[in-house]
């Protein structure tokens, strides 16, 4: 068709319903293993025209129980060639959540916010979406909306602490004050306590996400209205509106449909960067080898160290140099200064290997739960000898939290051993000194926290019990500050503020709870129902009572005992004479 002929409505109509029924037949047949040829199936229609008939099918089929992890992966495909479905899916998406949430419409809820979690993982979706979402849900916590948060970070979690971390631990602390301070149900308590054990495995269990062709995500940011100026999902997408623009999209699109022979060649490219990678992992082993041998061939540290400079080693590799060193150090029977030496003279040559052994810093207190305990006291006391060197600087220690949820057994004892090798180097008070310093400071705020109870007497106590108390001077008073108790004081008062108020929401609960706990127990039933066969009710009826009227209670008196002496026994007595009173006559 050319550029000048300007179809009727009446094609125009049939080309619409043609992209109608192309798209809900590939969207209808959608799973994790057809995401690509569901894509390629899309393309045989105009999609630039067709978009929101796109859109439409991909949250219709949400809403109908559909695998959100597929849709996203198909929406991400598709907005790297057209960046205005993105787009509209990421708004509509976000609308629709907002609009079943006031309508307390359950099932909308989950399946929304879980396709908005999805959008977020396949980078379709900024996290600022995501964090709206789950402000909203947040605002005004109760049960249901607990379980609806829950939901999202177990979906979400692991991208989100990976772009906003305080924010994913400041969600976390919200619901676990919730679930502490308002006795939860066994059932919420089973969802919360799985969904900190995930995090505690940051989050390695989780599903992993659907591998797809290589290509340039284009992540779309869409911000909620809280002033009540919010704008209403549009229920039409799947509409006729005559397009003026007719010939210019056509053209749009066959320019974007030949960018898709780069995904035919994907398969190919992988396949050799598989046999590549395995080559690389040969000549890795080989290098630490030599590194190893080096290491065990001298006899003091400075000679382990020269003789590793003297291999020019490139900036690149100098990590793997420090991780084999701290290996072979954890390997020994008891800590041997000899590696501490090779390590400080090696920082001291070039600022590239204090950046080498930085990363490994973090590596190494990550997986420290994969050592046995002589392992974990030889790495401590060779990471205390290096910082204590000040080579390499206490910025380390970003990486430790101290609070219960995110710390270990084997953690604190790694701890324990690094910082017993600073005093016994350094001494408390120059150690103290050291972290006093102001640049250092706020490398140390999870380590030293001020602002969280918890937290603080958590760390109070750590460092109390190595020993080590004077180091936590400043927690003590910030912990008996008056900062702490205005704090807990407004918290109080916030109470008693939203006091008078729970009588007005407690009345819009009870509305709203049936809904939800439907929703809830036929979401845990799923599995359960098809496993338990159902107990079938006795048929036995139930007892009637008897049409004989109730005994009436006699009205006939007590029958009183007689005041005539009783008789006594007949058995023969013996009579008195008593002397007679009259004179004789």
């Amino acid at each position: 068709m050319s550029a000048d002929e300007k179809p009727d409505s009446t094609l125009q109509k049939e080309d619409w319903e043609r992209i109608k029924s192309n798209v809900s037949s590939a969207i209808d047949v959608l799973n994790t293993g057809t995401v690509f040829p569901t894509f390629q199936a899309l393309f045989a229609v105009n999609l630039v025209r067709g978009q929101r008939l796109l859109v439409n099918a991909i949250l219709q089929k949400s809403l109908r129980g559909g695998n959100n992890e597929a849709l996203a992966a198909v929406a991400s495909l598709i907005n790297s060639q057209i960046s205005s479905a993105g787009l509209l899916l990421v708004e509509e998406t976000t609308l629709r959540f907002l609009s079943s949430f006031e309508r307390n419409d359950a099932a909308g809820c989950y399946s929304m916010a879980s396709l908005i979690s999805q959008l977020f993982n396949y980078d379709v979706a900024h996290e600022i979406v995501v964090l709206q979402v789950l402000h909203v849900i947040m605002e005004h916590p109760n049960s249901h909306s607990i379980r609806l948060a829950i939901e999202v970070l177990r979906q979400c979690g692991r991208e989100l602490s990976a772009v906003a971390k305080t924010a994913h631990d400041l969600v976390y602390e919200s619901i676990r004050t919730h679930v502490q301070d308002n006795n939860a149900d066994k059932n919420m308590r089973k969802e919360f306590d799985m969904l900190f054990e995930l995090r505690k495995r940051d989050y390695h269990t989780a599903v992993k996400k659907i591998r797809l062709p290589r290509h340039e995500p284009l992540i779309h940011t869409f911000l909620i209205d809280f002033d009540g100026n919010l704008l209403q999902p549009n229920e039409n997408l799947d509409e006729f509106i005559y397009d003026q623009d007719f010939s210019a999209k056509e053209d749009e699109f066959e320019a974007i449909k030949l960018n898709q022979a780069f995904y035919e060649e994907k398969p190919i490219e992988k396949t050799n960067i598989t046999n590549f990678n395995d080559k690389t992992q040969s000549q890795e082993l080989e290098f630490k080898k030599k590194v190893y041998l080096t290491l065990k061939g001298s006899l003091s540290g400075d000679e382990a160290a020269h003789k590793l400079l003297k291999l020019r080693i490139p900036d690149d590799e100098k990590s793997v140099v420090a991780e084999t060193l701290i290996m072979a150090c954890s390997q020994e029977t008891t800590y041997s200064k000899f590696y501490g030496i090779t390590a400080e003279r090696l920082c001291s040559s070039h600022q590239s290997w204090k950046s080498a052994f930085s990363q490994n810093f973090e590596k190494n207190y990550n997986e420290v739960d994969g050592y046995n305990a002589t392992q974990v006291r030889n790495m401590g006391k060779l990471w205390g000898h290096i910082l204590a060197s000040d080579y390499v600087g206490l910025e380390v220690f970003k990486t430790v939290h101290m609070n219960v949820d995110e710390t270990t057994s084997a953690g604190r004892v790694y701890l324990k051993f690094l910082f017993q090798e600073l005093v016994l180097d350094l001494g408390v008070q120059e150690l103290k000194k050291r972290l006093d310093e102001p640049y250092i400071l706020p490398y140390l705020v999870n380590m030293f926290p001020l602002h969280d109870i918890d937290s603080t007497r958590f760390s109070i106590n750590f460092f109390t019990a190595i020993g080590l108390g004077p180091l936590t001077d400043k927690m003590r008073q910030a912990l008996e500050s008056e900062k702490l108790a205005i704090q807990e004081n407004e918290n109080d008062e916030e109470v008693n503020e939203h006091k008078d108020e729970e009588d007005v929401v407690k009345l819009e609960e009870d509305q709203t709870s049936r809904t939800w706990e439907k929703f809830n127990r036929a979401r845990r039933s799923k599995t359960a129902s098809a496993e338990t066969p159902t107990r079938r009710r006795s048929r036995t009826p139930t007892r009637r009572r008897s049409r004989t009227p109730t005994r009436r209670r006699s009205r006939t008196p007590i029958r009183r005992r007689s005041r005539t002496p009783s008789r006594r026994s007949r058995s023969p007595q013996v009579k008195q004479s008593f002397p007679s009173t009259h004179p004789s006559t």
